[in-house]
C-alpha cells in the first residue's frame, strides 16, 4: 500500500496490475480511506461486489459503470451517484479527490466515449487503476491508461518511473503467507476437422457493404471460420444473422434506397421473417440499385446454400460436449467452470449436457439450470457458496458444471471452482488470464487449478493463427509489466525477441526481494529511512556541517568496487548505484549492484566514505541541473508550441507592460513544463491554437496551474541532498 501512495504522490496516479485473485480490491479500499470523495468506475457487472466491499470496509462512494459513461454524452449532467442510494444530486467531476476505475483495461481505447468521459473525471482527482491485464494487444493500452493522470508524458516513461507509478506482484510472492492455488499447465483436446467447412467459407461471394462502410469478404469470412472454431452452432448463428442483413439490404435497395449500418439495425429478423418494411423511410436513394441487388442476391444464395448443406451437422459440436462430460468424469467432485465467448456455443453445450443434472448456463441474457431460469446471483451462489459466503444449496441444486460467456470472466469470485476450461481460443491472452483468475485466487480451499483447452480444428487453426497471435500478445505485456506466469499454451515454446528479458515490474520486484533479505528490524529501529544491510553498520559524520541526520555504512568484499547509496533529493528517496565508474538510478544496475552487495564485511575505510560521498553530491547536482532545463527523466510531450507562443508574447510586449506580462509568463511556462492529466493536456493544445490577444492567451494558460493542486506534493523541509545510508563495496579485499 506504501508504494501505491508514493506512486500518487509522485505522478498524481497508480496502476496496480496485480495478478488475477490477490485482492486489488481490498488494497483499493485500504487507498480510498486516505481520501473523502471517492468514485468507482467498473464494469455493471460488478455493481454489486463493489456495493459489498465499501460496505463491508464502512466506506462511502459513488459508482459508475463503464456502459453507461459509453453512453453519456460530453457534460449532458449525467448522475453518477450510487443508484442504489437514490441520490438526486448531479455530482460535478471535480467534487471527487479520489477515481477508483476497476477492470481499468476497459478505458485502454482514447477513441471511445467513456474514455472522455474519465479523462474529465480525472481532471483534479488522484487515480488508481487496477487490472490484471492492463495490455490486451499492444503497449500503447498502456499508455493510454497511464495517460489519463500523466497525459503525453505516459508516452516517454522510463524504466525507473514506470517502476514506481505501476505495481505488479505475482502469486508466488504471496504464497507464504496466503493460499493462492497452483495453476497446473493448460492440457490441450482436440476436436476433429472439416477442412471443406473452411474453403467454402472463404469462397462465399463478396457482400456489399452498408452505405457507411462494410468489411470485405476477407474478413467476413474470418470471422465466421472464427465461430466455427467455437462450436457449429455459434456458426450457425452466425448464418442467420448474415442472411437477415442480406434480406434488409435486398427490400431496402429494391425500394431504390442504400442502407446505412445504424438504418439496417432498425429491421427485426426472427424465425425466417423480415419486418418493419419501410426502406425508403430510413435509407438514402441510390443510383445503381439493380447492380448492387444483383451482388447481394448472390452472396445470399450462397449463404442460404451453405447452410442448407450443413446447418443440420452437428458432429463436432457432440465431441466437444463428450470432451466435457469425460472431464466431469475424470474430476468427478470438482465443480468445473468453462468459458465462451458465444453465446451459442454456451447454449449448445448446455443443451446436451443438462440431463445429468447439476449443470448452468449463463449469458447476458440471464441463467438457466433444468428447471428453468434463474437469477445471475441465484445461479452463483448454487455454484461457488463458499466464495460467495451463502448457504449450502440442496443436493437437487448444486451446480457442479457452470457453463459461462466471458461475461463472467472479470471481478467474479469462484474459488469453489478447482477445474477451469476454454471453449474456445480468444483474440487476446489477457482473456484466458481472466477466466483462469476466476478460480485461481485467494480465498481457494484447492491447492491446484486444472485448466483445459479445446483446440479448434486444425484447419480453422491454421487459417486463424489464433495461437501464434495470442502467444504474441502474451509476450508484448509480458516484456512490458508482466504477464501471467505460464504460457498461454504449454506446448508452444515462445521464441519472440527478449523472451529472456524481464518487465519492469519483475525487476522491481527482484530488486524488492534482495533489500527485503538485507533489512534488520534490530537495528536502527524507529528509523524506516535506514536500510540496515545486514552487515556491522559504522555510524561516521554527517555529510554537511549542522545536519541531523547521520549516515548508516557498511563495507563488504566484492568483486568489484562501488557503492549503493540510499539518499534523497529535496525530500524525494532516490537509490544510487556506482558500478564501473558510472553512477546509476536504473533498476538493471540497482540488481547488479545489490547482487555485489553480499560479501564478507570489513573494515570501513574513511577516504573510500568521503570519496563516495563527493561522488554523489556531483551526482546531485547534474540531477538538480537536469530538472531545472527539463531534461531529467521523462516530460510532457507537444509543449513546444507553447513555449514558442509564450515567448513571442514576451517579446511584442509593449515597454510599459513588459514587467506585468513577464510575472503572467513565468506563470504560464510553468504550466506548459508541468505534468498535467489527459484533459488538462487537451486544453492546453487548444489554447496553444487559440484566436487571444497576448495578455489574455498567457492568462488563460497561466490560470491552468490551479489545476496541478491535485497532484502538488506537501512541502518538505528537507531540501538539496542528503544520504542516509551508504554501502562500499571493495574489490579485492
Amino acid at each position: 500500500m506504501g508504494r501505491i501512495e508514493s506512486a500518487i504522490d509522485e505522478f498524481g496516479g497508480a496502476l496496480l496490475c496485480d495478478e488475477v485473485g490477490m485482492g486489488k480490491t481490498f488494497v483499493a479500499t485500504a487507498i480510498a480511506r486516505l481520501y473523502s470523495r471517492r468514485l468507482v468506475v467498473a464494469p455493471a457487472a460488478l455493481s454489486q461486489m463493489w456495493t459489498h466491499a465499501l460496505r463491508a470496509t464502512q466506506i462511502d462512494a459513488d459508482f459508475v459503470s463503464f456502459e453507461k459513461l459509453s453512453r453519456i454524452r460530453p457534460n449532458d449532467g449525467s448522475d453518477f451517484r450510487n443508484a442504489s442510494r437514490n441520490c438526486p444530486t448531479i455530482p460535478s467531476s471535480r467534487e471527487y479527490d479520489l477515481l477508483i476505475i476497476d477492470e481499468a483495461h476497459h478505458a485502454r481505447n482514447r477513441a471511445t466515449r467513456r474514455y472522455a468521459q474519465l479523462k474529465e473525471l480525472a481532471r483534479r482527482a488522484k487515480l488508481l487503476l487496477l487490472t490484471a491485464t492492463p495490455i490486451h494487444n499492444r503497449r500503447d493500452d498502456l499508455s493510454a491508461l497511464l495517460s489519463l493522470f500523466l497525459g503525453s508524458r505516459a508516452d516517454a516513461l522510463t524504466r525507473s518511473e514506470l517502476a514506481r507509478c505501476v505495481v505488479r506482484r505475482d502469486h508466488a510472492q504471496l504464497k507464504s503467507t496466503v493460499l493462492i492455488p497452483t495453476v497446473l499447465p493448460t492440457v490441450t483436446l482436440q476436436v476433429s476437422d472439416d477442412p471443406q467447412i473452411v474453403c467454402e467459407l472463404l469462397t462465399l461471394p463478396d457482400p456489399v457493404p452498408v452505405r457507411d462502410g462494410g468489411l470485405g469478404r476477407g474478413l467476413i469470412a474470418r470471422g465466421l471460420v472464427h465461430q466455427w472454431a467455437s462450436s457449429e452452432a455459434a456458426l450457425n448463428e452466425a448464418l442467420r444473422r448474415r442472411i437477415a442483413r442480406a434480406l434488409a439490404l435486398i427490400a431496402s435497395l429494391e425500394a431504390g434506397t442504400y442502407p446505412t449500418e445504424r438504418e439496417l439495425r432498425t429491421w427485426i429478423f426472427d424465425d425466417g421473417a423480415l419486418q418493419l418494411g419501410f426502406p425508403e423511410l430510413l435509407s438514402a436513394p441510390t443510383g445503381d440499385a439493380a447492380a448492387l441487388l444483383e451482388t447481394v442476391r448472390v452472396h445470399l444464395n450462397a449463404l442460404q446454400r451453405f447452410r442448407e448443406l450443413h446447418s443440420a451437422r452437428s458432429l463436432l459440436d457432440t465431441e466437444r460436449a463428450n470432451a466435457i462430460a469425460s472431464l466431469r468424469d475424470a474430476h468427478p467432485k470438482a465443480k468445473i467452470v468453462a468459458f465462451a465467448q458465444y453465446a451459442e456455443t454456451v447454449s449448445m453445450l448446455f443443451r446436451k449436457l443438462v440431463k445429468p443434472g447439476g449443470v448452468a448456463m449463463l449469458t447476458a441474457h440471464g441463467a438457466r439450470v433444468a428447471g428453468g431460469r434463474l437469477s445471475r446471483g441465484e445461479a452463483l451462489a448454487r455454484f461457488a457458496p463458499h466464495a460467495l459466503h451463502a448457504p449450502l444449496p440442496a443436493s437437487a441444486e448444486r451446480i457442479d458444471l457452470l457453463l459461462s460467456t466471458d461475461l463472467l470472466s472479470e471481478g467474479v469470485n469462484l474459488q469453489d471452482a478447482e477445474v477451469v476450461v476454454h471453449l474456445d481460443i480468444p483474440w487476446t491472452a489477457a482473456r484466458l488470464e481472466q477466466r483462469v483468475g476466476r478460480a485461481a485466487r485467494m480465498g481457494s480451499a484447492h491447492a491446484q487449478v486444472s485448466v483445459y483447452l479445446l483446440r479448434p480444428p486444425a484447419s480453422a487453426a491454421a487459417l486463424l493463427e489464433n495461437e501464434n497471435l495470442v502467444q504474441r500478445k502474451w509476450n508484448i505485456a509480458r516484456l512490458a509489466v508482466g504477464s501471467a506466469t505460464t504460457p498461454p499454451f504449454a506446448d508452444q515454446s515462445s521464441v519472440e525477441r527478449g523472451a529472456g528479458v524481464e518487465s519492469v515490474t519483475r525487476q522491481t520486484e527482484t530488486l524488492r526481494a534482495i533489500l527485503g533479505g538485507w533489512r534488520r528490524p534490530d537495528l536502527f529501529a524507529g528509523d524506516p529511512r535506514v536500510i540496515s544491510c545486514s552487515k556491522d553498520a559504522h555510524r561516521l559524520n554527517p555529510i554537511a556541517r549542522g545536519q541531523d541526520d547521520e549516515v548508516s555504512v557498511a563495507s563488504v568484499s566484492s568483486g568489484q568496487s562501488g557503492f549503493l547509496a540510499v539518499v534523497s533529493v529535496d525530500g524525494e528517496p532516490r537509490l544510487v548505484v556506482r558500478l564501473s565508474g558510472q553512477l546509476s538510478g536504473d533498476l538493471e544496475s540497482q540488481i547488479a549492484t545489490c547482487r555485489l552487495g553480499s560479501g564478507v564485511d570489513v573494515q570501513t575505510n574513511c577516504l573510500e566514505y568521503e570519496v563516495a560521498l563527493q561522488q554523489l553530491r556531483e551526482w546531485a547536482e547534474r540531477e538538480s541541473a537536469s530538472v531545472m532545463a527539463s531534461l531529467a527523466d521523462s516530460s510532457a510531450l507537444r509543449r513546444r508550441r507553447l513555449v514558442n507562443r509564450i515567448d513571442m508574447a514576451i517579446e511584442n510586449a509593449p515597454p510599459h507592460s513588459r514587467s506585468r506580462r513577464l510575472v503572467t509568463a513565468a506563470k504560464a511556462r510553468h504550466v506548459a513544463a508541468a505534468q498535467h492529466s489527459a484533459a488538462i493536456e487537451t486544453e492546453l493544445e487548444l489554447l496553444a491554437r487559440a484566436p487571444l490577444s497576448d495578455d489574455e492567451w498567457l492568462t488563460a494558460v497561466a490560470q491552468l496551474d490551479s489545476a496541478r493542486t491535485a497532484f502538488a506534493k506537501a512541502p518538505t523541509n528537507k531540501r538539496g541532498l542528503q544520504v542516509h545510508a551508504l554501502l562500499l563495496l571493495r574489490s579485492g579485499s
